[in-house]
């Protein structure tokens, strides 16, 4: 697992590197937990998520877009994905999340900046969040 934030003014860059494909989605709800951060801990909670779309970056931005959903709409931090399968045809996964008190930090991911790409034997993404 690797990713770094880099600070912007109300914007968060979020990088990701990932040996897979699948590993930059994995990769990008880790680093969103980690940084919506809660107390306590609620009812353990699976939510199923289904993107259609081929293009990787607009993917990993409403993949990012329907997980602050949920935290902003029901107080559910994803913690961890039971299953995650992409095809031509867009993107399926089941999310493990967690009732709690999540701060309510980001509005939206953006199209600022974006990146998703083949980089050495893996992955690169970039995408910038609106805070």
């Amino acid at each position: 697992m690797s990713y770094r934030w880099v600070e912007h003014t109300a914007e968060l860059e979020m990088e990701i590197e990932a040996p897979t494909e699948e590993g930059v989605f994995v990769d990008a709800l880790l680093a969103l937990a980690e940084l919506l951060g809660h107390e306590g801990r609620g009812a353990s909670v699976c939510r199923e998520i289904a993107l259609g779309g081929r293009e990787r970056a607009v993917l990993l931005v409403e993949w990012l877009d329907e997980l602050v959903f949920m935290v902003e709409t029901e107080d559910l931090v994803p913690e961890d994905i039971v299953r995650i399968e992409l095809s031509d045809d867009g993107l399926a996964a089941a999310v493990r999340c967690r009732r709690g008190s999540p701060r309510h930090l980001i509005k939206a991911a953006t199209y600022h900046r974006l990146a998703f790409e083949p980089s050495g034997q893996g992955f690169r993404a970039r995408v910038v969040l609106d805070v």
